[in-house]
């Protein structure tokens, strides 16, 4: 009355063929490793389950998190700009790399506000060249020439963004 419907999933030499009359799975391989037999509850974990491949390692990352901010949004309006933290809470401050690596540049996204004024004390504060920082016409970042990533990190964190 009901056929015996097999499916064969071939990965190397080593096949799992999955019963949907029986509800088994059976794991044939082509050299001499030993045969499994899968019960239906196991058949629907992955492939790499059924064939012991190794899982990926996670290696969480050595960076401290960035403290929250130290004044409040009411305080932080009265400036002339704000720098707005990202969905992560984290600052918006973003190194990038240019010409194979030998030149950098630090960004500053989500500022709300007067940027000439962030601009001028950013020179002022860190001893950056004026010629060396810019707002960017398109996407109102600002662009600073340089190594100034931790100086900016700690100079916004210290202005309480």
């Amino acid at each position: 009355m009901h056929q015996q419907v097999s499916r064969a999933l071939c990965r190397g030499g080593t096949y799992l063929l999955q019963s949907s009359y029986s509800g088994t799975a059976v794991v044939i391989s082509s050299s001499k490793l030993p045969v499994y037999e899968l019960s239906r509850s196991q058949t629907s974990r992955s492939l790499a389950t059924a064939f012991n491949k190794p899982t990926r390692s996670y290696t969480p990352s050595s960076r401290t998190p960035t403290p929250p901010p130290t004044k409040s949004s009411e305080e932080l309006a009265q400036n002339p700009y704000v720098v707005h933290r990202t969905p992560s809470v984290q600052l918006p401050v973003y190194r990038r790399f240019t010409s194979g690596g030998n030149r950098q540049v630090v960004l500053i996204k989500r500022v709300d506000g007067d940027r000439k004024k962030l601009m001028e004390d950013l020179i002022a504060s860190l001893g950056v060249s004026k010629q060396d920082v810019r707002i960017n016409p398109t996407t109102q970042h600002i662009e600073l020439k340089g190594d100034y990533y931790d100086k900016t990190k700690s100079w916004l964190l210290e202005r309480g963004f």
